[in-house]
């Protein structure tokens, strides 16, 4: 049975609940086209889930019935934080969704020495988090950082339990048996790292791993490490 789940801006609680956010009102009254009595699933990003039922619509508001809050064991237990440099076309848009899917908590852009393109629709990506976040049953939604330089990204990341940056010259990844609870990786440009680069990282103590030994691209990379380190690593 379908389950319609939407992100709301205010805090849930038992009991009524208005919303006047234009878009959750026009997908439930003129896309999916529920009617009164008719369920869904309310999310407010703190890790809580509500089954909620629709009382009435009035002009630009939906009123809901808190029946049910439940706060689920989902979200993986790790911080991962993923930083990636720019990507042309799609491309990151599309390492946003999956990263999303997979339970990334923060996805920070970077600006490396070989990146191509610099600039970012912000307001695309975090709407495309959101469906993504909806979609794949997630609690709480990825924060979407500032674009950083290579070198602000590396001093951001200093304070994290491990840091890795891939690299197809690094040693080959496995599970990593270690404490760790809260990860940094970091994915390189189109044109790969330029070695002062990786110099500059290992200097600042990161694992420098690879991801087998073909060429992956960029989002496949950015994409397969995410999986990697949260669910074949014994972190969680």
């Amino acid at each position: 049975m379908r389950e319609d789940r939407f992100f709301v801006a205010k805090k849930i609680e038992r009991g009524e609940l208005k919303i006047s956010e234009k878009e959750i009102f026009h997908q439930l009254k003129n896309v999916l086209r529920k009617k009164v009595g008719d369920r869904v699933i309310l999310l407010d990003g703190t890790g809580i889930e509500a089954v909620a039922e629709i009382k009435n619509f009035s002009k630009d508001k939906v009123k809901f019935e808190i029946l049910k809050i439940e706060k689920p064991n989902r979200e993986p237990k790790i911080f991962l934080s993923l930083f990636c440099s720019v990507l042309k076309k799609s491309n990151f848009e599309l390492v946003v969704q999956k990263a999303t899917e997979i339970g990334v908590k923060e996805i920070v852009p970077i600006l490396c020495k070989n990146t191509i393109k610099t600039g970012l629709n912000f307001e695309r990506l975090k709407k495309i988090a959101k469906e993504a976040t909806e979609q794949s049953k997630r609690l709480t939604l990825p924060k979407i950082e500032k674009i950083l330089t290579f070198k602000e990204a590396i001093e951001r990341a200093k304070n994290f339990d491990l840091k890795i940056l891939f690299d197809i010259s690094g040693k080959d990844f496995c599970p990593l048996k270690r404490e760790a609870k809260k990860v940094a990786i970091f994915i390189g440009p189109e044109g790969g790292w330029d070695k002062s680069e990786i110099e500059l990282a290992k200097k600042e103590n990161f694992e420098i791993l690879n991801l087998g030994k073909l060429n992956l691209r960029s989002e496949t990379a950015a994409i397969l490490a995410s999986f990697l380190t949260i669910h074949l690593s014994l972190f969680c």
